[in-house]
Order: structure tokens, then C-alpha cells, then sequence
């Protein structure tokens, strides 16, 4: 057993967050992987792929992750996908996938809209991961044995009416429904809530990528503590969203231990009207805000905010979130721990909550420090 832990890693305005559960699997939320990142001598980005590649468990020496969800297909949610993980038939994996790198999938997550046929501006990478899931769900479909194999699992989280997903209803996950089975192993200390999509964005030819993001609360159970850890996901959804969600859910699946701000802290947030048009914050995101716990953070993934124009990041979306949590449990990840060389921001999960990791960061030792303390055995209590 090791001590479950949510990582965020600084990806400028993109996301890219990684859970690990007590039975030692990862899954990672999105991915924002430049190429700059992976120079080393640079100190304002950080290697994320090496970082993967130093925690992640190897099966027959082929490195794996157990689960990646796609909230959706923007290319800031998944900017490097192809150089990081491994695509196709999982038996193919061979030695020069493994010298470039790259990482299977053992389960892929992600929303019907990325088979939707209004989806035809969808980015190189964004095409990528489509083509793969294709290839995943066509087993399923065909009723394949090998559907079950890692590397070939799927999740699709929403409700639509697209016929090209006859077949594959065993994988198919709605809204107001929860998740407690990873890559295979069903888990009884751990599980997502799942807010949205709802099928009214993902079937409408006039919907936003946006509002048709995967939206999650993770729970975590510590020890005899029943939902000891709470986190919000939801992608680059919308206040539109906030607000169904807020109007369709019960107390339980809205509260919040730490809170992703949406959109990489967009006013977007807030209200669908733009910040110089209307700077009231709207009533049900700020309900959304009240029903934080004791100690909440909110984490903006996202570049430095600035008192400026720019949105994302929104300098009056960050005025609302400190004024939630304050100004100490409101953290910036291009600001962490300092804008000069940020570093991924880690909270172990305990029976009173998150707890915020405090490392030495160091240039040549920060992953090896955080891959050492991540691996270390569970000491609850």
C-alpha cells in the first residue's frame, strides 16, 4: 500500500494532473507536454514526461500508466500525447518504442464528443488519441477477447445519442453515476463522481469543446474515514455547466477539498458574459465555492497571473478564488514555488484531508525525491 496523492504539474495554461491510488495505480487527467519542457537547461519549464517515466510501474518492461482521461479534446489538454504514450495494438509495443520514451495506456478515458461529426477543426494530436480510441472501441463492438487486455481498455464518460457507439454500452459511464473500477481492479478506498457531460452538449452541433469537458469529483476513503479527501476536475467548463451541475446534485458530490479553477482560471468561471460587460460573479458559482471544506485550495493550472487583460488567466477570476480560500490556499502552478523554476505541487491524501507535501525543490533531484516519496509504503495515522 502506498499513500494515495494527487500531483499537479506546472504546464503553463494547459492541465496535466496525476492521481496515484494505495494500490500503487496512476491515472493521469490530461496532458499539456511541449517540447520545451524536455529541455533540461531550461529552469522556467519542467519535464513532465521524464517525471512520468521515472514513476510510472513496468509490465514485462514495458512502462505503463493504468488509466489516462481526456476531459476533453483541446490541444492544451493533450499537447504531446504522441510522444509521450505508445498507440495501437499493445502486443506491438517493441524495443524502439520503449528508447523513444514512450508509455502504454493501459485504459483511455474521454467524452463522446470525440467522435462527434461536428468535431472537424480537432487538433493533429486530438486526432491522435480519436484514431486510438477507434481502434479500442471497435473491439469492444466486435465483442473481442482482447478487449479486456492492457492497452486495449476504455472508459467513456456521457450519455449521447451518436449511433457509432452501438456496442460498447458496457463502458459507457452517465452523469450522476460513480466509478470505483481502474484498469481492471475494483477499488474500495477510491472512486470519481461523474458531473458531466451531459448529452444535451455532447450531441449539440453548437456546443463548445468546452462545455462538453469531463467533469469529476475524486473521493478518497483514509483508514474508517468515508470520503476523507475530496478534488475537483472539471476541465475548461464553463459557468453555463457550473450551473447545471450546482441545480442537478446533492450536497454530498459538490463538496470540495481542493478545486481545480476551470479553464486555467478563466472568468469563464464565473459568468458567460465577459468581464467588462458584467463583473458580477454568478450566484451559483459562488454556491459551488461555499461548499468547500475546512482548509480548501484551489490550484490554477496556469501561467503567472498578471493584473492585465489577459483570460486566461483572469485577474478578476483570481480576486473570487482568494476571496473563497484565501490568499495561502489559492496556488498558482507558474508561481510554484516560484516563477523562475516551478515545480509540480503534491498533496497526500490523509484521514483529515489533503496534506500539501513540502519538498526541497532541487534542479537535479526534484523528480528522484518526489518519485522516492510517492513509492514510499503508506503510514496512515
Amino acid at each position: 500500500m502506498t499513500d494515495p496523492s494527487i500531483t499537479y504539474f506546472p504546464v503553463g495554461n494547459g492541465d496535466t494532473s496525476l492521481i496515484r491510488l494505495s494500490n500503487g495505480q496512476n491515472i493521469l487527467i490530461d496532458c499539456n507536454i511541449t517540447n520545451d519542457s524536455k529541455d533540461e537547461s531550461d529552469e522556467t519549464t519542467y519535464n513532465v514526461h521524464s517525471h512520468l517515466q521515472s514513476i510510472v510501474k513496468k509490465e514485462k518492461e514495458v512502462p505503463y500508466i493504468d488509466a489516462f482521461i481526456l476531459t476533453h479534446p483541446d490541444e492544451d489538454h493533450c499537447r504531446g500525447f504522441g510522444e509521450t504514450f505508445y498507440t495501437g495494438d499493445p502486443s506491438g509495443f517493441a524495443e524502439k518504442h520503449k528508447k523513444d520514451g514512450l508509455i502504454r495506456i493501459d485504459e483511455l478515458w474521454f467524452s463522446p464528443r470525440i467522435f462527434s461529426p461536428h468535431e472537424k477543426d480537432m487538433s493533429e494530436t486530438a486526432k491522435i488519441i480519436r484514431k486510438e480510441a477507434t481502434r479500442r472501441l471497435k473491439l469492444y463492438q466486435g465483442k473481442k477477447s482482447e478487449k479486456n487486455n492492457s492497452g486495449n481498455r476504455l472508459r467513456i464518460i456521457g450519455y449521447t445519442d451518436n449511433p457509432d457507439l452501438k456496442g460498447a454500452e458496457e463502458v459507457i459511464t452517465t452523469p450522476g453515476n460513480s466509478i470505483n473500477a481502474i484498469n481492471g481492479s475494483t477499488l474500495k478506498d477510491f472512486s470519481f463522481f461523474v458531473h458531466a457531460p451531459f448529452k444535451k452538449d455532447t450531441d449539440a452541433k453548437w456546443a463548445e469543446r468546452n462545455d462538453t469537458s469531463v467533469v469529476l469529483q475524486a473521493r478518497f476513503d483514509i483508514e474508517d474515514e468515508k470520503d476523507a479527501a475530496r478534488i475537483f476536475f472539471g476541465g475548461d467548463s464553463g459557468f453555463e455547466i457550473w450551473e447545471d451541475i450546482v441545480k442537478r446534485s446533492k450536497e454530498a458530490t459538490l463538496k470540495w477539498d481542493i478545486f481545480m479553477a476551470p479553464h486555467h482560471c478563466s472568468w469563464s468561471f464565473f459568468n458567460t458574459t465577459p468581464y467588462n460587460e458584467d463583473d458580477e460573479p454568478s450566484k451559483s458559482s459562488l454556491e459551488l465555492l461555499n461548499k468547500r471544506c475546512s482548509g480548501a485550495i484551489i490550484v490554477a493550472s496556469c501561467k503567472p497571473i498578471k493584473d492585465d487583460d489577459d483570460n486566461p488567466p483572469h485577474f478578476a477570476a483570481k480576486q473570487q478564488y482568494v476571496k473563497a480560500v484565501g490568499k495561502d490556499n489559492f496556488i498558482v502552478m507558474g508561481e510554484y514555488p516560484d516563477t523562475k523554476q516551478p515545480q509540480p505541487l503534491i498533496f497526500t491524501m490523509t484521514k483529515k484531508g489533503p496534506q500539501k507535501m513540502d519538498l526541497s525543490f532541487n534542479k537535479l533531484n526534484t523528480r528522484s525525491a518526489i518519485s522516492s516519496v510517492l513509492k514510499t509504503p503508506a503510514t496512515y495515522g
